[in-house]
């Protein structure tokens, strides 16, 4: 069974032209929606835009899932980001990589396996989500999403697959993510006599050479993984005449994918204290914890399997960004790897663009896998 590029290509581009911002993305959801009822599914959409849609009778049950948003273009695209080019080996538009070429494979494979359907050895449950590009209404689009959810495995299309070197890489777990923000206090006076004052900025700065001291755990389970720190932001109020007396600092911590969150808070809270004498608040805005799976779990040697038959040099890894897939693990139970058709470099830029040979090469990986996670 073989995916069909001309096909998946005039897919992909019709997708792009569909603008689907986090929480609209409505229009979206109706084509998806109606592309599996012409291929003779049922599908359902709710009231956050997931669509879900299933092939094929009871038994072993793999879900595979991509996500309809994108992040919203900002300025510096050259184009249309809504105009879906092909130059030659590649589409061109927003979210053409992430994660529509996710969405363009799913609709693939539905059409492939649904010729397929009195032969399929157990069932597909087809999950394209909503929100996954921001947190506003993401935990209840999430909750809807995994109602009456049941599989025992799963393909997350939202990584990429082909690296550098003709190597593959297999996603079996994600790093945790937590964003923080920490407002460090001073004290004002006028900046002719700045001695009378304590300038927050100075005192954050201090804070941020302690950050860039820590030693950040690393993991040696296979495959390895390590957490990093950032300073992503840094804010003062006030005036260009006045000594600042608050100072917001935005931090983002990527924790190993077994790495208890609250430690780290209490870790950083612990370095505050000790830098930030005339006081400071430390809040966590957002956080995700990360998973890892087993080496041994059928998923993953259903995918290993496959990507051998396709000639492709496989190798586990943990994704350095976060990924839906950790969802479906912590909260529906369902162990997911990412085999996905992104193109690497390719998310969240301006001039965004998808490599049919990333986009043909997932889309068969996922559907060889899929086969054989079933066959199993």
């Amino acid at each position: 069974m073989k995916v069909n590029l001309k096909r998946l290509t005039e897919t992909l581009i019709k997708l792009v032209r569909i603008p689907s911002p986090p929480g609209k993305e409505n229009q979206i959801a109706e084509t998806v929606a109606g592309k599996l009822g012409e291929l003779g599914l049922k599908p359902h959409v709710d009231e956050y835009f997931n669509v879900k849609a299933e092939l094929g009778l009871k038994g072993k049950t793999i879900v595979l899932n991509a996500h309809l948003d994108h992040v919203p273009p900002r300025e510096n695209w050259s184009f249309n980001p809504y105009e879906g080019r092909l130059e030659g080996s590649r589409v061109y538009g927003v979210g053409a990589s992430d994660n529509k070429s996710g969405v363009a494979a799913m609709l693939e494979i539905a059409e492939l396996l649904s010729r397929a359907e009195g032969s399929l050895r157990g069932r597909v449950v087809f999950l394209f989500t909503s929100r996954e590009e921001t947190s506003l209404g993401k935990e209840e689009a999430r909750r809807k999403a995994f109602q009456g959810l049941k599989a025992d495995g799963g393909i997350c299309l939202d990584t990429h697959l082909l690296d550098e070197g003709g190597k593959a890489n297999l996603v079996v777990g994600c790093r945790g993510i937590m964003n923080l923000t920490l407002t460090v206090l001073g004290r004002a006076y006028h900046s002719s006599e700045p001695e009378k004052g304590v300038n927050s900025i100075y005192t954050s700065m201090s804070y941020i050479q302690a950050l860039r001291k820590l030693k950040l755990p690393r993991s040696k389970r296979k495959p390895p993984s390590h957490a990093n720190l950032s300073v992503t932001k840094i804010a003062t109020n006030g005036w260009a005449t006045r000594i600042p007396d608050k100072c917001t600092l935005t931090i983002n911590y990527r924790a190993l994918p077994e790495e208890n969150l609250e430690k780290v808070r209490s870790r950083l809270l612990k370095l505050a204290s000790k830098k930030c004498r005339e006081g400071f608040k430390l809040e966590s805005v957002e956080k995700a914890e990360g998973y890892r799976l087993n080496l041994k779990e059928p998923i993953v040697k259903a995918s290993l399997k496959a990507l051998k038959e396709l000639g492709l040099k496989a190798r586990p890894t943990i994704s350095r960004g976060w990924i839906d897939a950790a969802s479906f693990k912590l909260k529906a139970g369902i162990p997911m790897v990412g085999l996905g058709t992104p193109t690497k470099g390719q998310a969240h830029v301006p001039d965004e663009w998808e490599d049919l040979q990333c986009l043909e090469t997932g889309a068969q990986a996922a559907l060889t896998a899929t086969l054989r996670f079933l066959e199993g």
